[in-house]
This record gives C-alpha cells, structure tokens and sequence, in this order.
C-alpha cells in the first residue's frame, strides 16, 4: 500500500455515514424487548447490540434470559430500567452508534471518558508512523454493522517498518518479526505486534495479531505512552518470546475436541454458520468419532480427549481462512479480529500436557 492509497482509504472511511452519540446510562430507557428510547427518539436494535447495553447497564446475560422467562416481556424491560437508573459503575458512559441511512443502531461501546473519534485515530496513526519510521501496509475496517465479532466502527492499521527483521518459528518458517499494528473503535485504542508468516507448504503467507497495550482516552497523555513503544520496546519483545514459545509447543501438542469446540465457536462469532465453521474446524466429525467408538463426552471430558490435529494445524487453519477467504471484503475488520482471536487461542494454556524434552 502507497501513501496515496492510504489516504484514499482515510477518506472513505471518515465519509461514511455513521453517526455516534454519547450518552449516560440513566438516559437509555427501555421500551420493551430490544425496543429503547433516548430524548424524543426510539429505536429497536438487534439481541447483540441489546446484550451490550445489558451489560454496560452491569446486567449479565443468565439475569436478562431469567427475567423475560419468568416474567415475560415487561419482567426483562423493568430489570433493564432498573439497572439503568441505579448508581454509577465504572464505565460511566457509553456511545451508541447509528447507521444514517438506515436510521439503525448498529453498535453500543462504553467508554471510559469521551469517545475517540475516527478523525483522532488516523491523526494519531499518521504521528506514529512518522516518529517510529514506519508505514502504513493495510487498513481494515467495519463502518456498518457486518456480523464483525467487535461490532461496527472499528478500523485496523497495519504498519510496516522501513527496516524488516525476520525470524523463523521453525527451520525453513521464516516470519517478519516487527510489524506493529494499531486498532480503533470510540472507547479504546489498541496496539500490538502482527506477524506476516511465509507458509511453505503452499507459498501463501498469513497475518496474525497480538494485542499488547490499550488507550481508553483522546487526552495527549494516554496517547503519548502508544506513541512511545516501538518493536524494540521491552514488553513487545516479551510478546514476541511468548508466542515464538507457544507456536513451538502448539507444533507438537496434539488439539483437544474442547479446542475445536473453541476454535469453531471463535468462527461461529464471526459470523460464520455451525455448518460452514465445521467445514473449516471438523469438531462435529470429531466427536462423532468419539461417540461411535463408545465415548459420549461431557464438557469437561472433551478437555481431556485429543482430535487428530495438532493445535498448530488448528491454528492455521483460522489464520488460513482469515486471510485467504473470499467471503469477506478484502479489507474487512473481521480478517483482523479473527486472526487475534486465533492467536489469543494459540497463546492459552494447552488442554493436552506436552513437554520439551532433549533426552
């Protein structure tokens, strides 16, 4: 991607048509199921964008499904409003986000001081990349409510440095080592490491995310502490140990049936059908083959009992997707957030014990 490029993605996305508007709890009164009003306005959203505000309102999801079985419609509206008008919780304010052409909600974020506007983000975008000497690589981004699992409004900058360092996570596994990415939505600014794998089997390559450090505020100090880290900054390099270890490891510990339960529930939240996710993830096949042998696993069984897969091949087969698919716009957020997701499964604590061992 040039400059040139960039800035045109810039301005399409500053063009969109969303609208945001921040708002204290107590303001959002509920009409009925998903139905609200604000000021003089109502609007109905969707169950995702209600369980948001759910739980800004510090309503979890078992108390809202509790109240409308016991007590219908009205029972859940009552607890919402409730909820609502009780005292102040940590994030006092939430932005909610509307689609002007549609004139829909499409996203609820809380916020821990003011909204970080998409203006705000590529001005802080452009400064970083000019102080640290890197330059942009590619923008992803969700304007208008597509399924993307973080909702709407989120953009994703890649960032390349003018000087690449590689490493290998095995011989012949070669990846570029400090790429830097950062990521928006109106409560938060997010930085962390991306790693372009060259994968050898097939020629193709793959972008995985890591998270490492978050903003929650525009103000200049909470700013200034992103604009300082760099690749070479101490807890990126601890990042990049701990996944260098993890994907290590992953190479030879066998998956769990509980981790592709995980890794196709991580598809289904991106949008994905159970059928297509299983496509990609074989869980349902590989539980068959557990219950035909005589093995009906429970939750906590399914931990315990290896797939055919190594957590490796799992990996690679989100990232795979996330990168390669054809379903999605080639700048779509989900790419981005998928792969995050995936690397955040990677980095867990693994169901089956392997060790290293020289001996």
């Amino acid at each position: 991607m040039n400059t040139t490029e960039f800035y045109q993605i810039k301005q399409d996305v500053l063009s969109r048509p969303i609208c945001y508007r921040e708002l204290e709890a107590k303001e959002i009164i509920a009409l009925g199921e998903n139905h609200y009003t604000v000021g003089n306005a109502t609007f109905k959203v969707d169950s995702r964008v209600a369980s948001r505000i759910d739980s800004f309102a510090g309503i979890k999801r078992g108390q809202s499904a509790i109240a409308h079985d016991s007590y219908g419609e009205q029972g859940l509206t009552n607890l919402r409003n409730f909820f609502g008008q009780a005292a102040p919780r940590k994030s006092k304010r939430i932005v909610l986000a509307a689609d002007k052409q549609s004139k829909q909600i499409v996203e609820a974020i809380p916020i821990s001081n003011r909204m970080i506007t998409p203006e705000v983000f590529f001005d802080f975008a452009e400064m970083f990349m000019d102080k640290n000497r890197y330059l942009p690589y590619k923008v992803e981004y969700s304007m208008g409510g597509n399924g993307n699992r973080n909702g709407n409004g989120n953009i994703s900058i890649l960032m390349k440095p003018v000087t690449e360092q590689f490493m290998e996570f095995a011989p012949g596994d070669e990846f570029l080592a400090n790429g830097l990415y950062l990521a928006w939505n109106p409560g938060e600014i997010g930085m962390g490491n991306y790693y372009v794998r060259q994968v050898c089997s097939n020629g193709q390559t793959q972008i995985t995310h890591h998270s490492i450090t978050k903003a929650f505020s525009p103000e200049a100090a909470k700013l200034k502490a992103l604009l300082d880290i760099t690749a070479e900054s101490e807890p990126l390099k601890k990042n990049l140990d701990r996944m260098l270890l993890s994907a290590r490891l992953a190479m030879r510990t066998s998956a769990s049936v509980h981790e592709l339960k995980a890794a196709m529930k991580m598809l289904n939240g991106h949008g994905l059908t159970e059928q297509d996710a299983n496509q990609i993830i074989p869980y349902e096949q590989t539980r068959s083959k557990y219950e035909t042998a005589g093995f009906l696993l429970s939750s906590t069984e399914e931990a315990q009992a290896k797939s055919d897969r190594t957590m490796w091949e799992v990996f690679n087969l989100l990232t795979f997707f996330a990168t390669h698919n054809t379903v999605w716009a080639r700048q779509d957020i989900r790419r981005s957030s998928l792969m995050e997701a995936s690397m955040n499964l990677l980095l867990r604590e693994r169901d089956i014990k392997e060790y290293y061992n020289i001996f």
